[in-house]
């Protein structure tokens, strides 16, 4: 029985160990019951954008946008300038690569994609991440 106990015991350490150097995203945890489409799912505001470090989220105005299980987004970005609100909308569609660490959004009449790199996925906050010509770029959202 004893030897059962401590046969138990070096399993259970040993998957613990694993699974918590698996971890796919940057940040966030390293398991989950709810699937990554359901967590990416959802009505979303962006509440801090950073290029290289340095916070413009004050620059940006509301962007808000909803992600659907069915691979389709749609999203506005409000914005004020010279006294006046702009606000531009958006459709399209979305998907994970393979192992689901990006996620690619091709807006509607567009031939070019958009992929960032998931660096949180949790139901009320997601960062994403795009390097474009050497600037590192992170966009937190948080659920609505």
């Amino acid at each position: 029985m004893k030897h059962l106990f401590k046969l138990s015991l070096v399993a259970l350490l040993a998957l613990t160990a694993v699974v918590s150097s698996c971890t796919k995203y940057e940040e966030g945890s390293n398991f989950s019951i709810i699937s990554a489409k359901a967590r990416l799912a959802g009505d979303w505001k962006l509440t801090r954008y950073t290029v290289d470090g340095t916070d413009y989220t004050a620059n940006l105005g509301t962007r808000l946008v909803t992600i659907e299980k069915d691979g389709t987004y749609s999203g506005s970005d409000s914005y004020d300038l010279f006294g006046a609100t702009f606000t531009d909308t958006y459709t399209g569609t979305w998907q994970f690569n393979d192992d689901k660490s990006t996620v690619s959004f091709l807006e509607t009449g567009s031939s070019s994609t958009e992929v960032y790199t998931i660096i949180e996925l949790k139901n009320k906050e997601i960062k994403l991440q795009q390097i474009v010509n050497d600037n590192t770029s992170i966009f937190t959202y948080t659920a609505q």
